[in-house]
């Protein structure tokens, strides 16, 4: 495994760790602080997707769809993470199983989460419909 496979980094609050667009091939495991993953809206205002804290991971969906980040990454506190590489992420995979099944769990876990907020969205925008008729 390379040197850079795995690689700890510390960011301040406020400091960014990757932003909505960029293309890059690893992830993060938060070790300790809080991340808050962002987007901006058409006002050009970040919005707070969600937060991750000590233990998670993001940015997993860039290095699996080999795609742009589809949103931004800031520390909203000073945070030491792991960065993990497409090679790390192949070792992890085989090397630790139990790992594995706990980020498909993340995985399905987020993926119900967002689902939900989409149904709630949803819900909001009839509910304004029906009040302007």
């Amino acid at each position: 495994m390379s040197a850079d496979a795995i690689v700890k980094e510390t960011y301040a609050a406020g400091d960014y760790i990757f932003f909505e667009g960029d293309i890059e091939r690893h992830f993060y495991i938060v070790e300790s602080g809080v991340v808050s993953i962002c987007t901006m809206n058409r006002q050009g205002q970040a919005v707070v997707l969600g937060q991750v804290r000590d233990g998670e991971s993001f940015g997993e969906f860039a290095l699996l769809e080999n795609k742009p980040r589809s949103a931004s990454a800031v520390a909203a506190t000073e945070v030491t993470l792991v960065r993990v590489s497409e090679e790390g992420f192949q070792q992890l995979l085989e090397e630790l199983p139990v790992w594995a099944n706990c980020m498909l769990k993340s995985f399905a876990e987020r993926l119900k989460n967002t689902t939900a907020a989409l149904k709630e969205a949803e819900d909001s925008i009839r509910k304004l419909e029906n009040q302007s008729t």
